[in-house]
């Protein structure tokens, strides 16, 4: 993954990592169920449900991404996995039933650094890659 492929990957995932982000927020799962792999998308939505079960709503603007960079890019049997390291700038606030923040601060942009590993096969014509694990740092 080098180049010119390397800057059209990097810029797909910059724009997945929006999309995921923003989707899980605002609980949009169709929108995840495209950019997830099944076991992600489990996962992203139990946490949905769980939220919403607790009355908690998550507000969230997405800044900008301030640097993307693969950090590894594998072959294992028919699969591609590249991790991609994110440096971004978000403002998230979670609010109880009663609108009171619990986490975050609305005047606050936060400064997050994510990996993440997102896998597609070769043998899908679908030029999609999708989001198969959030590496803890």
């Amino acid at each position: 993954l080098e180049g010119k492929n390397k800057k059209e990957f990097l810029k797909g995932a910059e724009i997945a990592y929006e999309s995921i982000l923003t989707s899980f927020a605002s609980g949009d799962l169709i929108k995840l169920k495209a950019l997830l792999s099944p076991n992600m998308f489990s996962n992203f939505s139990d946490a949905i449900k769980s939220r919403n079960k607790e009355n908690i709503k998550s507000e969230f603007t997405f800044i900008g991404v301030k640097e993307s960079s693969v950090e590894k890019y594998e072959k294992i049997k028919d699969n591609l996995f590249a991790t991609v390291k994110f440096a971004a700038e978000v403002i998230s606030v979670k609010k109880d039933k009663d609108n009171k923040i619990i986490e975050g601060n609305a005047d606050k942009i936060k400064f997050v650094t994510d990996s993440w590993k997102f896998t597609k096969n070769i043998n899908n014509k679908s030029p999609n890659w999708y989001l198969s694990e959030i590496i803890s740092q």
